[in-house]
């Protein structure tokens, strides 16, 4: 396999579900409408990937059922090279179930599905890429294994921690960059991040973390990035207007990786992926209308 940037990843089916507001605890509420498609952090990021011109190889695993072909078809006529995504017999695919409120806002439960049965099993010798990119929607273990296999091809790691894993014990050192939003970070250093401002969490999560570098997402206020050399400021690119807010993070580490691939350095990467995310709040589900 040769490629610019090698995802290994979750694949899910998104059920979007319009509503006026969020639903709490113990009332009913009528949908304004439900909407599926394809998501999956994973292979969000690999869509993005793919938008942003690069090179894009994905390692992940679906059901034997009509969502895990009707993905990987998309998947496919995304220009995503599927070759390494498993068909895992007797189990569903993973599924997204996505609130999604007028003012663009989200909420979602997933249930894993086959992306609990990824595995990473190329060959070093036969693997080429220059970035691999990896997040917290499969298991641990297999993070660990996408990060060994990053090292033995010389490839950069990059790690998205999300959803924030349950310690930094399941965080890879030596991930360039280790890519959260501010609540992932606050999630993974604890009480360490309640009274520092965010250049100082940023500074903290990469010594706590032993990341390379650190991109802490902002929201709005844009992102922090965080390395050797100190922190950076990089700012948001105003959205024209918000539809919903669910693709946004994926498709700024997807562009990210991509820039990073193509040999652009860290802070300018970061600016890319920052007007990637700006452009994602702007249409329907977790990835672009093709």
């Amino acid at each position: 396999m040769d490629t610019d940037v090698l995802v290994v990843g979750s694949v899910n089916e998104d059920r979007m579900i319009a509503v006026r507001r969020h639903v709490r605890p113990g009332e009913t509420i009528l949908a304004e409408g439900v909407q599926v498609s394809g998501g999956g952090k994973g292979a969000n990021q690999a869509a993005a990937v793919a938008r942003a011109g690069a090179r894009v190889a994905f390692v992940g695993a679906v059901g034997d059922d009509e969502s895990g072909r009707t993905l990987r078809a998309e998947l496919t006529a995304l220009g995503i090279d599927v070759a390494e995504l498993r068909t895992v017999p007797g189990v569903t695919t993973g599924t997204a179930f996505i609130q999604v409120s007028e003012d663009g806002e989200n909420a979602i439960i997933v249930d894993a599905g086959a992306n609990s049965h990824v595995r990473v099993e190329l060959a070093p010798a036969g693997t080429r890429a220059a970035v691999v990119l990896a997040q917290a929607e499969i298991p641990p273990a297999v993070v660990a294994d996408a990060a060994g296999l990053a090292a033995a091809i010389g490839a950069r790691f990059a790690f998205n921690a999300a959803p924030a894993p349950a310690s930094l014990d399941e965080v890879p050192r030596g991930a360039d960059p280790l890519i959260v939003n501010e609540h992932e970070a606050a999630e993974l250093l604890g009480a360490a991040a309640a009274t520092g401002t965010p250049a100082e969490v940023a500074l903290a999560l990469r010594e706590a973390a032993g990341a390379h570098s650190v991109v802490v997402t902002l929201g709005a206020e844009g992102c922090l990035v965080a390395d050797e050399s100190g922190v950076d400021a990089v700012p948001a690119v105003r959205a024209e207007r918000v539809v919903d807010t669910t693709g946004a993070g994926d498709a700024f580490a997807g562009a990210l990786a991509a820039a990073l691939a193509l040999g652009a350095p860290l802070r300018d990467a970061a600016a890319a992926a920052a007007a990637a995310g700006s452009a994602a709040v702007g249409w329907e589900g977790a990835r672009p209308p093709v």
